[in-house]
């Protein structure tokens, strides 16, 4: 399946010309992003384990399988990841590493995972039933390192390569929706640790039911 986030390369045409019967195009709003594109393909995939990755060849197909045998294993939640042992960052600007440092280290306030502005990652789906997302910008991996339904989780080291072709997205707004996503993820981190929380009891005071 091809979720194509309203780009402006004809990527839909081609991919259905290519794929024809083998499988699936969805086309998305011009003003939707690519978090809420994810989200999309997540409700049209009819299987019970989601690859998420993306399509401009900085994520190599050749690790798949290894994610794929992590899931089997018993593993929930599965990251390709940039910063654990044995990955690797190629072609990376200087500003591009220092912002995905940034990020990273934002992001670790809300999980555990290293890599957590990740977008190549597999997943069981029951990692997402019934989670309710406000997905903005590009990073929907951290919102589902933050509150998905997962009990264990991996990451697995691969060589991540800059796209040899076209445009990236990346953009101011995009940096100011990072913010927010963050600012909202605060919210719920907070409204999360007051769930089923016990009614304090104070020396002095009677409470009655």
């Amino acid at each position: 399946m091809i979720v194509d986030s309203a780009s402006c390369d004809n990527t839909a045409h081609i991919a259905k010309k290519i794929l024809n019967k083998a499988g699936r195009v969805i086309s998305c709003a011009p003003k939707e992003s690519l978090a809420v594109s994810v989200i999309k393909g997540f409700r049209e995939a009819r299987g019970d384990v989601f690859i998420v990755m993306d399509a401009d060849g900085s994520h190599p197909v050749g690790i798949i399988p290894e994610l794929v045998k992590a899931i089997d294993q018993g593993y929930d939640l599965v990251i390709g990841s940039r910063y654990v042992s044995g990955a690797e960052v190629i072609d990376f600007s200087p500003m591009r590493r220092i912002s995905s440092y940034i990020g990273c280290f934002s992001g670790s306030f809300f999980c555990k995972v290293k890599d957590n502005a990740s977008g190549f990652f597999c997943l069981r789906k029951k990692v997402i039933d019934g989670v309710k997302f406000t997905p903005l910008g590009f990073k929907i991996g951290l919102e589902i390192f933050a509150k998905g339904n997962y009990s264990s989780f991996r990451e697995l080291p691969y060589a991540f390569r800059s796209r040899k072709k076209g445009k990236s997205k990346f953009r101011p707004k995009v940096i100011m929706q990072y913010l927010l996503q963050l600012v909202l993820l605060t919210v719920y981190k907070i409204r999360s640790l007051n769930v089923d929380k016990p009614i304090p009891v104070y020396p002095g005071k009677k409470i009655c039911n």
